[in-house]
């Protein structure tokens, strides 16, 4: 019986998976762009909050960013906000939305285009603020027509003291604006002027000279 020599049996090397290594590199270059785009764009709406500043153009939506507050670059101030919005409903009202807070200048809405879900800021214009109305405790000149022209003067010698501000009624026939407010002697109507955002206040006064 002849022997004969096995074949000696050699290990297969391992096959070099040279795929994988470009798309690991692939991933890890698209982690550290990602990471890169929200660092150069922090800003959204809907985790700003209110007191917040912000840099940028409402008209401009791309170039809107969060800032610190105080630094020269801070346009806006954040004074409300509100989720849940339709972009759709906003065109159509105005920005009224943001008449709750008197502050008011101008509005920023951040969602898909004709979304419903968006978010609502209501900002102050810290470099070009709107006319303000008169608040509670402000006092007027005595004549009529002065006082319509809402310049406040020093209560010691003042006509009239602000005791209430009402919003307007949107149907004049059920105007009970100052009602509520039983030493209101008069009520004068406020309207600002020269703003995107309409705003209108009642003014209820308490007569000094009675």
């Amino acid at each position: 019986m002849e022997n004969y020599l096995a074949p000696a049996v050699e290990p297969m090397a391992p096959k070099k998976r040279t795929w994988l290594k470009p798309v690991i590199r692939l991933g890890i270059f698209g982690v550290i762009a990602l990471i890169a785009f929200f660092v150069a764009n922090p800003f959204t709406a809907s985790s700003t909050e209110v007191g917040a500043c912000l840099k940028g153009s409402v008209d401009n939506a791309e170039s809107v960013k969060n800032t610190e507050c105080g630094t020269p670059d801070a346009n806006f101030k954040v004074v409300g906000k509100q989720e849940n919005k339709s972009e759709i409903g906003l065109r159509i009202s105005g920005g009224s939305e943001c008449d709750d807070y008197p502050t008011t200048d101008a509005y920023f809405f951040q969602g898909k285009k004709g979304a419903t879900d968006g978010t609502l800021l209501c900002l102050e214009d810290l470099k070009n603020p709107g006319e303000r109305a008169p608040v509670v405790g402000d006092c007027l000149p005595g004549d009529a027509e002065e006082a319509k022209k809402l310049a406040k003067v020093d209560c010691a010698g003042a006509g009239y003291k602000v005791l209430a501000v009402e919003k307007k009624p949107a149907v004049a026939l059920n105007d009970e604006t100052c009602a509520q407010v039983p030493s209101a002697d008069a009520k004068l109507s406020w309207r600002r002027a020269g703003s995107a955002l309409a705003q209108e206040r009642v003014l209820c006064l308490d007569d000094l000279k009675k």
